[in-house]
């Protein structure tokens, strides 16, 4: 067996805890999952607070992916880690500009054949935030004005829209792109004005065609998203994010088409859900 563990530059005091001989196994066993355990599920994680060399602290979610089954890990073997996966992906959030968790380090460890059976990443904590759903839950269910939660509905809506249309315009593909693996988080001073974060990419992937599964990749990532707004929003915030993301007007006959195509791809899934 051989482990990895790259930390991000300028992270390294946050570390003290890895033995340079086996930093794998020590970062790992350091967060509570031992590998001699046998740590093979497809994925554990925990919050944890890790003390800085200056005297403060900073608090990260590290996850663990296992790889149990020999065929799972065989089809990693020509592919980077998930972990690896995911921290380019956040990186590359970050670069374009979408506000993301921060990757601070990632490891695999893999057999003397090269067949992976684990990889982790650690990230540092969104301070202040919700997951879309609790926010959403906490803000329906708040006494605030109905125009200032009708503003931060708009603004989350938009947000995200803007978004997801920077990345397929990269021809890249979240596939995951669910409302847990969305953060939400109020502006500090700010009554009326929030942050949103993406989080949780793993699978995400750039098409290197350009073009053969661009269909495919941009009606996925809006009817994943949708999976949860059928039921907590309008049909009018629905047809707003498909508005802000394409471009069309509210009244442009494309605009029902793209709709048609999001509820077209849930039917050939077996997924059913109301129409716009």
């Amino acid at each position: 067996m051989r482990g990895a563990f790259h930390i991000e530059p300028g992270y390294e005091r946050l570390f003290h805890f890895v033995d340079a001989s086996r930093p794998f196994e020590s970062a790992s066993e350091y967060f509570g999952f031992p590998l001699d355990k046998g740590q093979l599920q497809r994925s554990q994680f925990v919050r944890k607070v890790l003390d800085d060399a200056d005297g403060g602290t900073v608090t990260v979610y590290f996850k663990l992916y296992g790889y149990g089954k020999f065929r799972r890990a065989l089809s990693r073997f020509f592919k980077p880690a998930r972990s690896k996966t995911e921290k380019n992906n956040l990186q590359f959030f970050n670069k374009l500009g979408i506000s993301a968790c921060e990757p601070i380090a990632q490891g695999e460890y893999r057999t003397a054949w090269g067949l992976l059976t684990n990889c982790m990443i650690v990230t540092k904590e969104v301070a202040g935030s919700q997951q879309l759903d609790v926010f959403i839950d906490e803000l329906d269910a708040s006494d605030e004005d109905d125009a200032v939660k009708d503003k931060l509905r708009r603004q989350i809506i938009e947000s995200i829209a803007k978004n997801l249309r920077k990345i397929h315009d990269e021809h890249f593909y979240h596939t995951d792109l669910k409302w847990r693996n969305i953060l939400v988080r109020r502006i500090e001073g700010a009554t009326d004005e929030v942050e949103v974060f993406w989080i949780d990419c793993p699978n995400g992937y750039f098409d290197r065609t350009r073009f053969l599964r661009r269909k495919h990749g941009v009606i996925k990532d809006i009817a994943t998203l949708d999976h949860v707004a059928y039921k907590r929003c309008s049909d009018e915030e629905r047809l707003h994010f498909l508005s802000v993301y394409s471009g069309y007007s509210l009244d442009d006959p494309e605009l029902r088409k793209f709709a048609d195509k999001v509820l077209h791809y849930r039917k050939c899934k077996g997924k059913r859900r109301p129409g716009y």
